[in-house]
């Protein structure tokens, strides 16, 4: 082996570990969801991940970094952007991956948290809202995708479908506590549609 191989080889250090990645992200998620973002530090990350500091430092050179990375983790997938061809059947799909994601999955638990910690750390915030847009950018695309094939008019505003759908949603998960049924489902998309 050459010379400036060994070196090249040096400089790449190890690979990666994905167990040490998905532990570190579990681990972050947990520690946020129980002590939020002013209590979560990267000493108790590791500790729960069974990794070095060192290897949290590596990978996320400070806690917004770190609590980022698990945020935009546990929100993979979780709501999808169908394209059955039909944008009522979509937009049933979607406030139901909203439900579930709200009721079934650590980012329910997590949204309190996060609401509490954005209002006290303006990065935080601002980083948040980018992730949220992201997201919600997805929905409004499908939004958009209905108005041109017609099934709402051009004049249609599709982030206040998109709000009106979501909004609805999360104030019957975390607001009022009531019920978010399929029937609910289907009669909320319906009236939008109207």
């Amino acid at each position: 082996m050459t010379p400036e191989a060994i070196r090249e080889l040096a400089r790449a250090g190890r690979p990666r570990s994905s167990e040490a990645d998905a532990a570190i992200l579990d681990a972050t998620n947990d520690l946020f969801c129980e002590l939020g973002y002013e209590g979560l530090s990267i000493e108790a990350v590791a500790a729960k991940a069974g990794v070095a500091k060192t290897t949290i430092y590596r990978r996320y050179p400070t806690k917004l970094d770190l609590v980022l990375a698990a945020n935009h983790c546990m929100g993979k997938g979780m709501i999808p952007t169908p394209d059955t061809g039909s944008l009522r059947d979509d937009l049933v799909a979607i406030a139901q991956g909203y439900r579930r994601m709200l009721r079934e999955t650590d980012v329910g638990r997590a949204i309190p948290m996060m609401m509490a910690a954005k209002a006290k750390n303006p990065e935080l915030a601002r980083a948040h809202e980018v992730f949220v847009q992201e997201k919600r950018d997805l929905t409004i695309g499908v939004i958009r995708r209905g108005i041109e094939r017609g099934e709402m008019s051009r004049d249609t505003d599709p982030v206040l479908i998109a709000d009106l759908i979501t909004g609805a949603v999360f104030q019957r998960v975390f607001i009022t506590g009531l019920p978010v049924s399929k029937s609910y489902i289907d009669a909320l998309v319906d009236q939008i549609l109207s």
